[in-house]
């Protein structure tokens, strides 16, 4: 574990200087920037596989996210708790910019960083370029903002992130690499004290082409990966969200046209279907607009591999 320790030391010492006056004002500014906070959508489900989640241990839970098998509803303390990840980000960013780095966020036409991977079916969005931190004053590195209670911030401030948050790690490794960055700052904060953890991440390439290969044997299979356990009752299996449509047979997958027999993959993020009599619903072989995969049609199927 590389700590970050100077720069964490700048922050300290910018905040106590006067504080928090520039802190203050510069989120003022960049409050309004976080995007994902205010984002008014609902999404049911994601239209990628995200490099947030390739880091799993679970293919075949990649695979059921992917093909979109359970539409999960989230109570108000989680949607809360995913807001809270949201607005932390500008936090972060206010801290840096507080400390002299430069950051960079969003492309020329003011859209967050994205990457984009296997035939436009491979994704996720970074959350800041960084350039000018006291421990890499010289470089350009990505920059990761996460929360943590107060368990998983105790394990992480004495492990490091590869050891604690391993799906963290891959997941600066898939966008470091995506965008020839070296080095990654891994920034966190412990929701219950405020506590700050800061720490540097090398790229790694036998890490970043192992986890792409993964999203691309994910995103090509037409057979369902095996279970990373038989055990409903086994502790990762409990917490998942294909857990029914994973271990019991009479739970059936969400009715879509990604669990539909009939569906296939296409290149630039594109879905198709194969059934001649959905043209009436589609049009004649042309790509699935995200709603209409999750409309669906009279000529669906589900795909017998959700219960193999």
């Amino acid at each position: 574990m590389i700590l970050a320790t100077k720069t964490l030391a700048a922050i300290n010492d910018a905040l106590t200087s006067d504080q928090g006056s520039k802190f203050r004002g510069l989120l003022k500014g960049l409050m309004p920037l976080a995007g994902d906070a205010y984002n008014t959508e609902n999404e049911e489900f994601r239209t990628h596989l995200g490099a947030s989640l390739i880091g799993r241990n679970c293919d075949r839970e990649l695979w059921y996210s992917f093909r979109w098998a359970t539409s999960t509803k989230f109570d108000g303390r989680i949607i809360r708790l995913f807001n809270r990840g949201h607005l932390e980000e500008p936090r972060m960013v206010a801290l840096l910019q507080m400390i002299g780095c430069e950051v960079w966020q969003f492309d020329q036409n003011g859209k967050q960083f994205r990457i984009n991977g296997h035939r436009g079916h491979f994704g996720g969005s970074l959350d800041a370029v960084v350039k000018g931190l006291p421990d890499l004053p010289d470089e350009p590195c990505l920059a990761e903002f996460k929360t943590h209670n107060e368990n998983s911030f105790a394990k992480l401030t004495e492990q490091g992130v590869v050891k604690t948050k391993w799906e963290h790690f891959v997941q600066q490794q898939i966008y470091m690499g995506k965008n020839s960055l070296g080095w990654s700052l891994y920034m966190a904060v412990n929701k219950n004290t405020d506590e700050l953890h800061a720490e540097l991440v090398m790229f790694d390439p036998i890490i970043y082409a192992k986890y792409v290969k993964r999203a691309e044997d994910i995103i090509e299979a037409v057979i369902a990966p095996r279970r990373i356990n038989e055990s409903p009752s086994w502790y990762k299996c409990k917490i998942c969200d294909h857990k029914g449509v994973c271990h019991d047979r009479a739970v059936l997958p969400a009715r879509n046209c990604r669990t539909c027999f009939h569906s296939r993959v296409g290149d630039a993020g594109e879905w198709f279907c194969i059934e001649p009599m959905a043209d009436a619903a589609f049009g004649d072989n042309v790509p699935l607009t995200a709603d209409d995969q999750r409309r669906g049609c009279d000529s669906y199927e589900m795909n017998p591999e959700f219960k193999a």
